[in-house]
């Protein structure tokens, strides 16, 4: 399939341009770069979240999570839906 000189000459274009996108096309993994700064952000919310929870009172606190809870739930199964759409099944 590479012999076409061509095709080899644009899949080294794309691999020099952009090598996630050749990465990709070739099937290898491409691995995830900014996990840290998504764990540091999920840490520095909680600390936050905890910190105003435990100033108000917990009745407040309550409500307020209940809320929370109940509003972002239709998102986060719309966000798996979406998370599971894109992943390849292995070989088998």
């Amino acid at each position: 399939m590479d012999d076409d000189p061509v095709l080899r000459s644009l899949g080294e274009d794309i691999a020099r341009n952009d090598p996630r996108l050749a990465a990709l096309l070739e099937g290898t993994d491409v691995g995830h770069r900014h996990r840290g700064a998504r764990v540091t952000a999920i840490l520095l919310l909680t600390t936050v979240l905890l910190t105003v929870a435990l100033l108000v009172p917990p009745t407040v606190a309550l409500g307020a999570t209940a809320m929370l809870l109940a509003l972002l739930s239709p998102l986060a199964v719309c966000w798996l839906c979406a998370a599971d759409e894109r992943t390849t099944p292995g070989p088998r």
